[in-house]
């Protein structure tokens, strides 16, 4: 299947992987829509502008959502938008825009037939574990988990409602250009631009690092491949590390090390400490592994932050 002339809802669009993957689409001569929470378009997205349609609609706002979709008519919706784990927002934030959202957009695309719905999961619907799979039972302790499983619940319960292709990528933790300044990657490289001492809380927890590059391959495999619906895929590199072991490995290749300060702080109640990934369903599925080794991935991140002032000017804090 060819993305060129597709036309494709984005949700989220304005985010990292938004950010990232709505430029690789443009590419693929796809027919592009952006939901976005107010007038204008995202920042990330201004030096592509005019190639995509912005259609302003909360996800909170049903009549704002129905009107976004009766504009796209999408053959493909790729669901991005989502609340963030750090900062945590309130538990209702939670609620409104993972689950109360991804309903208003379900109900808004009932009359779509042939629906291809591509849906960002999350590796905090499992909770802690090492080398989880797929069929790992789900035990979140965090309210972005409790409402992303909820919101994985009705997107396929939607895909059998109306006959639509389900497919939920359950994402790890995504890091490359466009991320927002104040998650650790982005921290760390700026703070040592800044020549500032890079503070970090607790370098205990663990995460598994996947180059935004390789996430969006896996979007684009996903949107083109024969998938039986209601599948789910973790998307990860399929290995852990602490914080801390990224912080340090950061600053050695920014000839910074030593910059490193530990603040330690009060333990958060829901802290994933954790998590990694078995991949070998992409593999098999999406023929998709992840490309980019680990340091060649944080050397481009260095590079693009390094590069992009204008870029990182503008960004969430």
């Amino acid at each position: 299947m060819d993305l060129a002339g597709r036309r494709i809802l984005f949700t989220g669009g304005g985010g990292m992987i938004g950010a990232n993957l709505v430029r690789h689409v443009l590419g693929e001569d796809a027919r592009v829509f952006v939901t976005a929470r107010s007038a204008g378009c995202p920042p990330n997205l201004s030096e592509v502008v005019g190639r995509f349609e912005c259609l302003e609609a909360d996800l909170r706002d049903p009549a704002a959502v129905q009107r976004a979709v009766e504009v796209a008519q999408p053959e493909i919706v790729v669901h991005l938008a989502a609340t963030a784990f750090n900062p945590p927002p309130a538990a209702s934030d939670h609620v409104d825009v993972n689950v109360r959202g991804t309903a208003n957009l379900l109900q808004a695309l009932a009359g779509q037939k042939g629906l291809r719905f591509i849906q960002a999961g999350s590796a905090a619907q499992y909770g802690d574990g090492n080398g989880l799979k797929e069929d790992a039972p789900e035990r979140p302790a965090n309210w972005l988990g409790m409402t992303k499983s909820a919101a994985a619940q009705l997107v396929h319960g939607g895909g059998r409602l109306h006959g639509w292709r389900t497919v939920e990528l359950r994402l790890f933790t995504p890091f490359g250009p466009w991320e927002a300044r104040h998650r650790l990657i982005p921290h760390v490289i700026l703070s040592a631009l800044a020549g500032e001492p890079v503070r970090i809380r607790n370098p205990r927890p663990e995460r598994d690092f996947v180059y935004i590059g390789d996430v969006v391959r896996a979007f684009h495999n996903s949107m083109i491949r024969d998938i039986p619906s209601g599948s789910i895929i973790n998307i990860a590199s399929g290995q852990g590390r602490s914080v801390g072991e990224v912080a340090g490995e950061i600053l050695a290749l920014m000839g910074k090390s030593g910059c490193l300060s530990i603040e330690p702080s009060e333990v958060r109640a829901d802290e994933i400490w954790r998590c990694s990934a078995d991949v070998s369903k992409a593999r098999e599925m999406l023929d998709w592994r992840p490309e980019v080794p680990f340091s060649g991935a944080l050397r481009r991140t260095i590079d693009w932050f390094t590069n992009a002032p204008q870029h990182t000017s503008s960004m969430r804090s």
